[in-house]
């Protein structure tokens, strides 16, 4: 049995999409590309809303799925924004 078996396909694709969000921000985070923890969370926030917007689901499971995508992606750049100087706005 595969993963994508396990998992099925709409819960698959979430979860490849947030490995490569979470890869996609790790090199703009390197490269200084986003340098701004507001930045990057605007971001994320983007991408997983137009991305749960593609997929055939209703809000309520869709906002889950976003909510689900953005807690992996943070908890994976977390040592990231720790390791390397990312700016906090002070409001």
């Amino acid at each position: 049995m595969t993963v994508a078996e396990f998992f099925g396909g709409i819960e698959y694709s979430v979860t490849q999409f947030a490995v490569q969000l979470t890869k996609e921000m790790e090199e703009k985070i390197v490269k200084r590309e986003l340098f701004y923890e507001d930045q990057i969370t605007r971001y994320i926030d983007h991408r997983a809303t137009l991305f749960t917007q593609s997929l055939p689901l209703n809000l309520a499971v869709s906002a889950v799925m976003k909510k689900e995508i953005k807690t992996h992606v943070f908890f994976k750049l977390k040592p990231v924004i720790n390791r390397h100087i990312v700016f906090q706005v002070v409001k």
